[in-house]
């Protein structure tokens, strides 16, 4: 190793402190110079306040420049630092040994041989599109020239390091360790968000924000992404605005962009996950439908249930009946919940199982979290429920809710408060809930005692403005003028036999490839490309297409798609409903109540002979017509469709959603969710010729699959 001094120390296994000593040199003069110049410092990326280089993977390259650093002076130091540094590059090229490019002549061969391995790893990697890693640029990140001393003489030792132009501030630098697992999680988002169409989209919703329910539920989300889309134009210099037209140094740098701005709690990145709704709203119809499935996401009801929806899926909870405990991620109190069993235990996180019922999760014990959650798998009887606040971290009342669930029946949620001034360890009692059998009879139906007394209540009003509600189910007669829905009819087949032909079309043309032209002047084949630009490739193209093309023949596949309907409720009053449409019923699960469709969700139900009685052989059903109801996934009505008329796979529901009801009517909801699954929908009997009865399915997932005029087409929805 080389000293400050001019001396090289050589060591062995044999004998570590041997060294020998050679009188400094012109070479050795200049290498000590040349490693300790700062007067040309090494260009590094900058993001916000984040400095940063990227390090390409390793390679032979690497290997080589090993061997070079080991054959100048054989320092296990400068040969480690060599495999490293090599791979680093900035916004000028590799920042190691970045001084030769300014007019600093090399010390060596060595130096320029390893100067030429850097800039040759460089260019392999902007012809790779494989990710490069990102290193924080800190005062600590690269190592100092002199390291280690030379045991006999106590002089230190000199080696090649790399001297950034900047570093991060602390701040920065804290901020994306804690978050850093993000980066390159991000991708898809930011791909969706920054397309040209993506950033008119966005321009929608803030014009629309202030015509909501509760306009500030993703004021900050918005922000967020909108900051985003400025980025991406006015900081980064390929692409022109768009996450995947960008050179990989632009990609990294929208990457840690996205990742210092937002809204943060710990370490999660909440404005990040918010904005998953924001990409699901890129692709509505309209306006109104913009407006309605804003609203419904920003329900309290909803989206505090879906935090509990997901820890349970991902905790792989599978209980037919639970007790969960639900609050805003804005408060960082350690709530729990403390649930008694029939036979008098206790399970809280002191006791997590008793009566073969367990606490599956517990949150916020440390810190808080973004969606904080508890759940505790139950079985059929009577529990007592009572929340309690561990520990205090924040002031004034704490919201939450207690949703109790059980397999083949609506949700039950149970809305409470944590006073601001309730000590803790005075647990406050929420409710007392009775589970029975899943997929008992009505008759073996039960109300806990606060239920009755509500519905006792109640009762007078319910008579006067509800009265005994009727679901029927819709036909597209029901939506013709409605505000917010749009029905497109499709051609119809002329015969039973034809929706057979469907299928067997695609056959045909196949077949037809061979045949030789009726025509002695054969035309050109078209480009792949050429046909593509004629079919659609969303759900919302396929709809335009039908639109102006009403002869387009459009069928499915029974097996690729889950059944559902929809059905018309009526009351005593106008206005019990939020909207007059009919309510969606989509069979997520076999066996399982239907629930509203869901955008990106796929169950295991799906349409068979019970609902498709003249299914062709082949498994193929033409469609109806289209429907595009606000707020609601796209339906299929199918021709032929029906509702089951018996058996247990499909148990048939109604579409009372106690979400659906008008906040003037929002006390009435256990009663109203109860008529969901105890009043069977029936069957218009008085349906128009012509009318299209409204069964068939809901276009769930992220692509749906259909025939249009025989070609199979994958639609994204």
């Amino acid at each position: 190793r080389r000293t400050s001094q001019g001396r090289v120390q050589m060591t062995s296994p044999a004998n570590d402190d041997e060294w020998v000593d050679v009188s400094k040199g012109e070479e050795s003069a200049a290498f000590d110079t040349y490693i300790d110049d700062r007067t040309r410092l090494s260009p590094v990326y900058a993001a916000g306040d984040l400095r940063y280089v990227l390090r390409v993977p390793k390679g032979a390259i690497v290997n080589e420049a090993k061997r070079v650093a080991k054959a100048l002076h054989g320092c296990n130091a400068c040969i480690h630092r060599a495999g490293i540094y090599v791979r680093d590059l900035g916004p000028s090229g590799p920042v190691f040994l970045h001084n030769l490019t300014c007019g600093i002549a090399a010390p060596c061969a060595e130096v320029t041989k390893l100067r030429e391995l850097a800039e040759d790893l460089a260019e392999q990697a902007c012809q790779s599109c494989q990710q490069h890693e990102l290193v924080v640029v800190t005062d600590a990140t690269y190592a100092p020239v002199r390291e280690g001393k030379c045991a006999a003489t106590g002089e230190e030792y000199g080696h090649w390091t790399v001297h950034p132009a900047a570093c991060s501030t602390s701040e920065a630098a804290t901020r994306y360790s804690k978050l850093a697992r993000y980066y390159g999680q991000m991708d898809v988002r930011l791909a969706k968000l920054t397309v040209p169409e993506a950033l008119a989209s966005v321009n929608i919703m803030l014009e629309e924000q202030p015509h909501l329910e509760r306009p500030e539920h993703y004021a900050a989300c918005l922000r967020w992404v909108k900051t985003l889309q400025r980025h991406a134009v006015e900081q980064c210099t390929t692409g022109s605005g768009a996450f995947e037209l960008m050179s990989l140094a632009d990609k990294a740098k929208l990457r840690v962009l996205a990742i210092l701005h937002g809204r943060v709690e710990g370490a999660t990145h909440l404005d990040f996950h918010q904005s998953d709704n924001i990409v699901d709203f890129l692709t509505l119809p309209s306006r109104d439908a913009l407006r309605a499935e804003m609203d419904s996401r920003s329900d309290p009801r909803f989206y505090m249930v879906s935090q509990l929806n997901r820890k349970l899926a991902s905790a792989g909870v599978t209980s037919r009946h639970l007790i969960g405990l639900t609050w805003d991620g804005k408060f960082t109190d350690d709530l729990d919940i403390h649930v008694k069993t029939p036979s008098g235990n206790k399970i809280y996180y002191g006791n997590k199982s008793a009566d073969g019922c367990t606490l599956d999760f517990d949150a916020n014990v440390t810190q808080g979290e973004a969606n904080p959650c508890e759940n505790v798998s139950c079985k059929p009887g009577t529990f007592e429920v009572s929340v309690d606040n561990y520990t205090r971290r924040t002031r004034g009342a704490v919201p939450f809710q207690v949703v109790c669930r059980q397999e083949g029946m609506p949700d039950v949620v149970y809305d409470g408060t944590w006073p601001a001034n309730r000590a803790k360890g005075r647990l406050l009692l929420v409710c007392r809930h009775t589970f029975t059998e899943a997929r008992e009879e009505p008759g073996g139906l039960a109300m806990s005692a606060g239920a009755a007394g509500r519905a006792k209540a109640l009762a007078g009003e319910w008579s006067a403005k509800i009265g005994e509600p009727t679901a029927v189910v819709a036909t597209t007669d029901d939506l013709a003028g409605a505000c917010g829905a749009t029905v497109y009819r499709c051609g119809r087949a002329t015969e039973p036999a034809q929706v057979g032909r469907v299928f067997m079309s695609m056959a045909a043309s196949t077949s037809n490839k061979t045949a030789p032209a009726a025509d002695p002047v054969r035309r050109k084949k078209a480009f792949l490309s050429e046909s593509v630009k004629r079919h659609p490739t969303t759900v919302s193209e396929l709809v335009a297409h039908v639109q102006a093309h009403p002869a387009t023949q459009l069928a499915v596949r029974a097996r690729d798609h889950a059944p559902g309907y929809m059905v018309s409720l009526a009351t005593k009053c106008a206005g019990v409903r939020k909207t007059d449409l009919p309510a969606p019923c989509h069979f997520h699960d076999k066996h399982a109540l239907p629930v509203k469709p869901v955008r990106a969700t796929v169950g295991n139900a799906r349409l068979d002979r019970s609902w498709l009685p003249c299914m062709s052989p082949n498994g193929y059903v033409r469609v109806s017509a289209v429907v595009d109801v606000a707020g609601s996934c796209p339906f299929l009505a199918l021709e032929g469709a029906a509702l089951p008329t018996c058996g247990e796979a499909f148990p048939l529901a109604s579409g009372f959603y106690p979400t659906d009801l008008s906040a003037d009517y929002h006390a009435h909801r256990e009663r109203w969710a109860f008529y969901h699954s105890q009043l069977k929908p029936r069957v218009p009997a008085d349906a128009k010729e012509g009318a299209v009865t409204l069964v068939g399915a809901f276009l769930t997932g992220d692509k749906a699959i259909v025939y249009m005029d025989g070609v199979q087409l994958t639609l994204k929805t």
